[in-house]
């Protein structure tokens, strides 16, 4: 009996452990210390160099990783090994990965190596080529990695039918190029191009065409990994920690360059040595200097890339997930060098206000206060010589205040590089003036008072919410957004005051920065929420509206129901603003 009931518990006993146990073994055996492979996105040499210093000076050890490093080729391309399985990390450039994400296959920029381009089209005046319209009819040689859609769209802003253009898979370092096999070829300024010089080329017989002064931008060398396995805690872990040994080891190699190229020359011991030297040298001015920025994939330069990749006929639609700032950030907690922030809501603010409806907005607040000025001014019995300097200090004197606080690309002042500013305060100051004029008494009517009143909450709102938008699209600290938004909106005020003799009203009891105060710290906790949807600017836009709408509201509560400071902090009975 005892047996029966023994064998009529076991077998689903062992029938459970034979379906589970391989179930829970597979979640547990994955750890930091599983092997890394990092497939190369060319041949061994400098381009790589800090990869080598990290590996040799023992950083990835250091970080419990075993990493080994992959030679790349011209028949190699880095984001199929990656898609294949046949490595976990591809140093490759944007384009490439973009065209080949697909269903299934989707891949990531996790890190950014190089923060510029040293892609060129380099062409042989000897071939005929003597500007670059005269790639038509021409043979141009690419490695197909990416350079292949830059050729292409070269062209097309050329007007040159690419069926008169034949692209050909070119040999390593530029050697068809020597051999006169074709008339131009991609070549990268740190490498293939000094190499053509050496071979007895002079630089008299070369053109080069650099894609970005036509307006097409190129991003180059990052870190790739196949999007799913994002979702494994361990291997992000293992990709911050491979981030901070090559950040290690390019700070190294810039330190001591002629000992990174020694270690470059042990993975590939033919190389030639200055070649070498030279190409770390052009390397190292592409690679962030200041270890903060080093890994920061720029928005700026992907968006600008994307423009090209989504035009019509070009590639493919947006990949999913082509990038993220989940191994940054985490990158930056583990420096203790956070932000309340991140880049990518950073970048949706600064993209925001460089939009037209945000100057606009701007345009607005500026007009309204100039009005004030100009009436103040009219009230006082001034000339149209005073009217135009209140006008101008209650339309920008705030902005100028806090530019001036800022610095930085904020100078010089914005009404400075866009005459919009002042030729709109000019219009303001002669229209008022003709209409008090022609109409003595116009400006003192409960309508223009009304409508006045009005646009005036309009502008300050407008001008508040600028002033916080600003300090944060500057990296200033969360902090300077309240500060920057008050002194936006009441600076010109105040600085007018001050040339006509008038103790500012706002510091008498009368509340009115302190709307903005309110507003700009509703902005920054909305982008606080904003930081957790960092595919979407609307996040951003939504944090925009609502802080705008919640000013106006303040301050037409204010207005309606006279709401002042109480007598014990300085309020007064009378509504002197």
């Amino acid at each position: 009996m005892h047996r029966k009931l023994a064998s009529l518990y076991l077998w689903p006993l062992l029938v459970w452990l034979a379906i589970f146990t391989p179930l829970t073994s597979s979640q547990t055996t994955e750890t930091i210390a599983d092997p890394i492979r990092v497939q190369l996105a060319w041949m061994h040499q400098s381009q790589f160099a800090g990869f080598y210093v990290a590996q040799v000076r023992k950083h990835f050890e250091n970080q419990g990783l075993h990493v080994t490093l992959i030679e790349g080729g011209p028949n190699i391309n880095p984001i199929t090994e990656l898609q294949e399985g046949r490595a976990d990390i591809a140093v490759a450039w944007l384009g490439n990965a973009w065209s080949h994400s697909t269903e299934g296959k989707h891949v990531t920029n996790v890190a950014q190596i190089f923060s510029g381009s040293s892609l060129a089209v380099v062409c042989r005046i000897s071939a005929g080529v003597f500007t670059a319209k005269d790639m038509t009819g021409k043979k141009v040689g690419v490695w197909n990695l990416g350079d292949e859609t830059v050729v292409k769209e070269l062209l097309d802003l050329l007007s040159i039918p690419k069926d008169s253009v034949e692209i050909l898979q070119q040999s390593p370092n530029g050697q068809d190029l020597i051999d006169g096999k074709v008339a131009c070829a991609t070549a990268m300024a740190y490498n293939e191009y000094w190499q053509i010089l050496a071979s007895g080329i002079p630089a008299s017989d070369l053109i080069v065409i650099n894609p970005e002064v036509f307006g097409i931008p190129h991003v180059e060398d990052g870190l790739y990994v196949m999007t799913n396995r994002l979702s494994s805690p361990i291997f992000k872990e293992q990709l911050v920690r491979f981030t901070k040994a090559i950040r290690t080891g390019w700070k190294e190699a810039r330190i001591a360059p002629t000992l990174a190229v020694e270690t470059v020359q042990r993975m590939a011991p033919n190389l030639n040595r200055e070649h070498q030297q030279h190409m770390l040298e052009s390397i190292l001015g592409i690679i962030p200097s200041n270890t903060d920025e080093f890994g920061l994939f720029d928005l700026g330069r992907y968006h600008s890339e994307v423009n090209r990749l989504l035009s019509p006929g070009k590639v493919n639609p947006t990949p999913e997930r082509i990038w993220t700032y989940d191994i940054w950030n985490a990158l930056k907690k583990e420096d203790k060098n956070t932000t309340p922030l991140t880049q990518a809501t950073k970048f949706y603010v600064s993209s925001t206000t460089s939009m037209l409806a945000f100057k606009i907005l701007v345009y607005f607040g500026v007009f309204t206060f100039a009005l004030s000025g100009v009436l103040e001014a009219i009230n006082r019995g001034y000339d149209l010589w005073g009217r135009l300097v209140l006008a101008f200090l209650s339309g920008v004197g705030g902005g100028t205040l806090r530019d001036l606080l800022i610095g930085g690309d904020r100078l010089p002042f914005y009404y400075v590089k866009d005459l919009t500013y002042p030729l709109g305060i000019l219009l303001v100051v002669l229209v008022t003036s003709s209409i008090v004029a022609a109409h003595h008494d116009a400006h003192k009517s409960e309508i223009f008072k009304s409508t006045k009143k009005y646009a005036d909450i309009l502008g300050f709102s407008a001008l508040a919410i600028t002033g916080a938008a600003i300090s944060i699209s500057s990296n200033l600290p969360w902090f300077w957004a309240p500060i920057c938004a008050a002194l936006t909106c009441a600076g010109g005020g105040m600085l007018r005051d001050i040339v006509i003799n008038q103790e500012p009203s706002t510091f008498k009891g009368v509340i009115y920065e302190e709307a903005a105060v309110a507003g700009a710290l509703c902005l920054v906790a909305g982008f606080m929420i904003a930081n957790h949807f960092e595919y979407s600017p609307i996040p951003v836009f939504i944090s925009l509206i609502f802080s705008l709408t919640l000013i106006i509201c303040l301050r037409l509560a204010i207005y309606k129901y006279h709401l002042r400071y109480p007598k014990f902090l300085g309020g007064t009975d009378s509504d002197s603003h």
